[in-house]
């Protein structure tokens, strides 16, 4: 059994980030202005140099930190899902 650190999820909410299964982020929908494959936002020159591939951005409409950049499993999924509940 092997358990990953960080983890994500899309409950009926929002998108949630956990860390070793618990919940500590959570993202709503209505606070989701966008979702985008690769990195965005500040200093995203540099991953993009990298060709960092996997990545998924989530830009939020409210909140200190606008831009949140997560590896999912499988990036082009979770996109889709979102998108469709946005």
């Amino acid at each position: 059994m092997s358990l990953s650190v960080f983890g994500y999820r899309i409950s009926d909410y929002g998108v949630e980030i956990t860390l070793l299964g618990f919940s500590v982020r959570r993202i709503p929908f209505p606070n989701i202005e966008g979702i985008s494959l690769g990195p965005r936002g500040w200093g995203s020159e540099i991953w993009t140099a990298f060709k960092v591939w996997g990545l998924v951005t989530i830009k939020k409409k409210e909140g200190l930190l606008k831009y949140v950049t997560i590896a999912p499993k499988n990036p082009e999924d979770l996109v889709l899902k979102v998108t469709g509940k946005m």
